[in-house]
């Protein structure tokens, strides 16, 4: 049972939706355009407002019933629990039909965080709205929401294994916003509507940076 739980959730956390949602909108390959990124800013930045939104409903879905699976076959394993509800986000930045490469997870940890609390997956979301409304930075509005989540999972007496899941997954939040963090250090990062055009005084048709 734990076997084929496991490998679900890694497959389920590998569907990119934000490639299919362009190529169905845009016929395009998501990859070759914008970041590079699979998430949801770079199907905004490619196809447009609606298409991101769905690709981000996807992404977080895929989380949400990905817990699904694990707390209801797992449950009483804290470990195996633990494992699978992981595995859904490492399938997303790790995919499996993209050659082991993908996005950055934050829609899809959102998503097992509503499943886990959905006090904490508000409040959380409030935060990266907050952030971005006044800094306009969404890799740090995502970072700001990560580091919330284990707190408000403590702080809403969710199970241990729940905060022990909210504690690594924050991490590897952290772990693939690593270059966002660089650019912030060093003013580099670029804001929501930000072209590098407008920075750096020159043009790159479709070539921005990701958040998420």
């Amino acid at each position: 049972m734990a076997v084929w739980v496991l490998l679900a959730n890694y497959l389920l956390g590998s569907l990119p939706c934000g490639l299919v949602v362009t190529w169905l909108f845009r016929g395009v390959d998501l990859r070759k355009y914008g970041s590079g990124n699979i998430g949801a800013t770079n199907v905004s930045r490619v196809a447009g407002f609606f298409p991101a939104l769905l690709a981000g409903v996807g992404d977080a879905l895929k989380g949400f019933f990905g817990a699904y699976l694990a707390l209801r076959f797992l449950g009483s394993s804290p470990v195996l629990f633990f494992l699978a509800t992981f595995l859904v986000v490492v399938g997303h930045d790790w995919s499996l039909f993209l050659r082991f490469r993908g996005g950055k997870g934050v829609a899809t940890t959102l998503g097992v965080l509503f499943y886990l609390s959905w006090q904490a997956a508000l409040l959380c979301f409030l935060v990266w709205v907050v952030v971005v409304a006044i800094t306009r930075y969404s890799s740090l509005g995502s970072l700001s929401g990560a580091l919330a989540m284990p707190i408000l999972l403590f702080l809403f007496r969710r199970p241990q294994a729940f905060v022990w899941w909210g504690i690594f997954a924050a991490a590897l939040v952290f772990l693939r916003h690593r270059d966002n963090i660089r650019r912030l250090a060093h003013g580099q990062e670029l804001k929501i509507g930000e072209r590098r055009s407008e920075r750096h005084g020159r043009e790159r048709p479709g070539v921005e940076r990701g958040e998420l």
